[in-house]
């Protein structure tokens, strides 16, 4: 009985067999007495919820229960966003702990290394006045955070959503012109920053510190610098295509059509936010900056398209602008490193490399304008076939090199004129792996296994005209490194020239001062430190760009048997099921039915946290765990070749189709379960440096911590330690807090959480947005 998901205090209700508006004058009447005097307005004026206009927004069906019960609770304000306490992920499976088994409450929230409470969670309602009635989309991936003022700390969370292709969310509207965009979305919500700094300190809810929130950008350009238009469904769209879903043309491309919107902006997957000059003064982007990605796509078969992008959003605008520099071949993450020179930027890039389902049009067009290889062979799908990656951009420049405006804010941030550079080694038997590419290297490798290589940059260039796909820079990893040619240098690829290979998933920036660097995960469960060196002289000698940049890669983790290197903490125990034999505890990792692995699997999440003892690696696992995925934070990192291998601490775990929680059916919202399923913690910021204060002995010999203090006031011990918008005095603060004074956010992916609650307010799967202090 569908009735049954639904707690009892709503079953009158949800059974009522009446007309849509009766119902609403029913939903009125069940609110609680007391929700008026209950609804505190707090730091953002919140008001009450007219169902009315729930109904027409997210076209509720009231007769359905689930679409009754979940405007019920919004309207009796048990939906405020914030306001949920209880936790989706679990230290251990309930059922081993006896631990509660309830729709709509916790498991076993005592966590072996450090506390963690939810921020928000998918299909929570926004009950404050601006953007009123706007619902938290899932599934939470991408994340960064800002001081929008002194007191005021700002997280953006992306949503890993695929529209017409899976779960439509609710469509929103950009550029004035009627435009509209479904599938993933940029959301933002603002704390107090006092509130968010003590929230660990105490039970109340997120709700409490909540200040507004909202879409990041409203005004969205394509790849030709266009307005997005509204699509035209009789044809090609001339003028303002989103062209990640059209071929050059503006044909419509994609195997599904919105229902409710114009586009799909399909899986923006990680992201992270830069602020201006984080390096230093005039180093770096030039503006604040949230980068985000479409991942990979469904094309119809036999269909010609461009590709999919980077976006680059300009937080003080609220715009959102395709670049093409990069290729338009789907990323992962991307992510800024430091330039060491005021006129160029770096960014590091990860991802497929081109995974578009039903792609093979674009790429028997590439053999046919451009092949065969120089080796005589057919170019082939090059998804998963790429080296590690960086982009050299300078800033001031159109395509073609010329002075651009001032006010072009891709140009400003050296987003229009760039190269794309690939690592390449010699691959004889005599070079640095032996003659092995990159996943072969790995199977298995020691901590502190050197390879010395070099980033070399690719022939193509982005030159600002929109083309597809047969044309982009993914290709360029199937021929012969520029410059090496008749030589044993080779790209670095994860497989070799001609087959796909494990994924580049998410990477980090190395932010410690004077390194260009960057740590970079893989699918195959390994993962290794770049550093790229000589970059200033490298950048000045050039005349626009260095044909290659001198380079090095240390392993930290081969893709080797890591249940020694796991501490648990007395925690992480499974529910012990026939179907994932000898798997009793987070030690191992059932990625499937009679498959139990002592590897990472599908390391998906990665970033790392730079301390005043260290850098630490939170790493998230994506590999459809059956007993709960796994979340883990490293001991201090380091690749020194000494025998000694890194230790990982037991975070959390999450979701599994044999989880006791989800097989009983209990999701976070109450309803939102849709059976047993897999989750994914993706999604790490630190929030240290935006929240350290001054009096902590471990921060009073900072020399930058408040040299911009407030005109005309004295600052004093409690403070905070920096003010808004100063990148480079965040990443210093960052550097002195230690790890275990740290506050961390975390992003949680709950695939299966899709009905209910979630189903009825279109917000696709569920999830929550966490904070988490170590105890490591």
């Amino acid at each position: 009985n569908k009735n049954m998901k639904f707690p009892l205090v709503s079953l009158a209700l949800l059974t009522a067999s009446v007309t849509a508006q009766h119902e609403v004058e029913m939903i009125e009447a069940h609110m609680d007495p007391k929700s008026k005097a209950m609804l505190d307005p707090g730091m953002c004026n919140a008001h009450e919820l007219d169902p009315n206009m729930l109904i027409a927004k997210y076209g509720m069906n009231i007769t359905d229960p689930e679409h009754a019960y979940a405007l019920a609770a919004a309207v009796n304000g048990h939906l405020r966003l914030g306001s949920l306490t209880q936790l989706i992920p679990e230290a251990n499976d309930a059922g081993r702990v006896g631990a509660v088994v309830l729709d709509g409450l916790s498991g076993d929230d005592k966590f072996p290394f450090g506390d963690i409470k939810p921020l928000f969670t998918v299909g929570e309602v926004n009950m404050c006045e601006e953007n009123h009635g706007e619902v938290y989309v899932g599934v939470p991936d991408g994340m960064g955070a800002y001081l929008v003022d002194d007191d005021t700390l700002r997280i953006v969370v992306q949503s890993e959503s695929y529209g017409p292709l899976y779960y439509e969310s609710y469509p929103y509207f950009v550029n004035g012109n009627g435009a509209s965009f479904t599938g993933s979305h940029v959301q933002y919500t603002d704390f107090d920053r006092e509130g968010l700094a003590e929230f660990l300190t105490h039970d109340g809810p997120a709700s409490d510190i909540i200040k507004g929130f909202g879409q990041v950008a409203t005004t969205y350009y394509n790849l030709a610098g266009q307005l997005v238009g509204k699509r035209d469904p009789d044809g090609p769209t001339v003028y303002g295509a989103h062209y990640s879903n059209t071929d050059a043309e503006g044909n419509y491309a994609v195997a599904g059509y919105p229902t409710e919107a114009d586009w799909l902006m399909q899986s923006l997957c990680s992201s992270h936010l830069e602020e201006a000059h984080q390096w230093g003064p005039g180093i770096g982007l030039e503006d604040d900056m949230y980068i985000t990605n479409e991942e990979w796509m469904t094309y119809a078969p036999g269909a010609e398209f461009v590709g999919i992008s980077m976006h680059a959003m300009d937080l003080a605008a609220k715009e959102d602008w395709a670049v093409g520099s990069v290729t338009v071949s789907g990323f992962e993450k991307i992510v800024e490193v430091n330039p060491q020179h005021t006129d160029y930027v770096i960014l590091a890039l990860s991802g497929y490399n081109g995974a578009y389902n039903n792609g093979g049009a674009e790429v028997d067009a590439r053999n046919a304008e451009y092949g065969p290889r120089p080796d005589g062979s057919d170019y082939v799908n090059p998804e998963n076939v790429c080296p590690a990656r960086i982009y050299v951009g300078m800033k001031g420049k159109m395509e073609d090199g010329s002075d651009a405006p001032e006010d072009d804010f891709l140009a400003r941030n050296g987003l229009r004129y760039g190269k794309v550079y690939g690592f390449a080694v010699d691959m004889s038997e005599a070079g640095p792996t032996g003659g092995l590419f990159r996943d072969a290297f790995h199977k298995p490798r020691d901590n502190g296994e050197q390879v010395d290589g070099k980033f070399i940059a690719i022939d193509w260039q982005w030159d600002g005209e929109v083309k597809n796909f047969r044309h982009d820079g993914a290709f360029d990893f199937q021929l012969p490194v520029p410059g090496y040619d008749g030589t044993d240098m080779m790209w670095w690829n994860a497989n070799g020239y001609d087959a796909s290979g494990s994924k580049t998933e998410h990477l980090s920036p190395d932010t410690r001062p004077g390194k260009t660097a960057f740590i970079q995960g893989s699918t195959a469960g390994y993962f290794g430190h770049y550093y790229v060196h000589g970059v200033t002289d490298a950048l000045d000698a050039a005349e626009d760009f260095p044909s290659e940049l001198d380079a090095s890669y240390f392993v930290y983790q081969g893709e080797n048997d890591i249940t020694a290197q796991i501490n648990l903490g007395s925690d992480g125990l499974y529910n012990i099921v026939p179907e994932c034999p000898g798997a009793e505890d987070a030690t191992v990792n059932c990625d499937r039915d009679y498959s139990v692995k002592s590897t990472f699997e599908d390391i998906d999440g990665l970033e790392i946290i730079a301390a005043s003892d260290g850098l630490y690696a939170v790493l998230q696992e994506d590999s459809g765990n059956d007993l709960g995925e796994r979340m883990f934070i490293s001991s201090a990192l380091e690749h020194e070749k000494d025998g000694n291998e890194i230790n990982y601490h037991f975070m959390a775990m999450s979701g599994g189709q044999y989880n006791t929680r989800m097989a009983a059916g209990v999701g976070i919202p109450a309803t939102s379960s849709g059976g047993g399923g897999s989750h994914e913690f993706s999604g790490v910021i630190d929030l240290s440096g935006m929240l350290a204060k001054k009096g902590s002995k471990t921060l009073r010999k900072t020399k930058k911590a408040g040299k911009k203090g407030k005109k005309g006031k004295k600052e004093k011990e409690g403070d905070f330690l920096i003010n808004a918008h100063d990148g480079e005095a965040r990443r210093m603060a960052e550097h002195l807090v230690p790890i275990n004074d740290k506050l961390i956010a975390l992003g949680l992916q709950s695939h299966n959480l899709n009905s209910g609650v979630v189903s009825a307010f279109k917000a696709d799967r569920g999830g929550q947005v966490l904070v988490y202090q170590p105890d490591i």
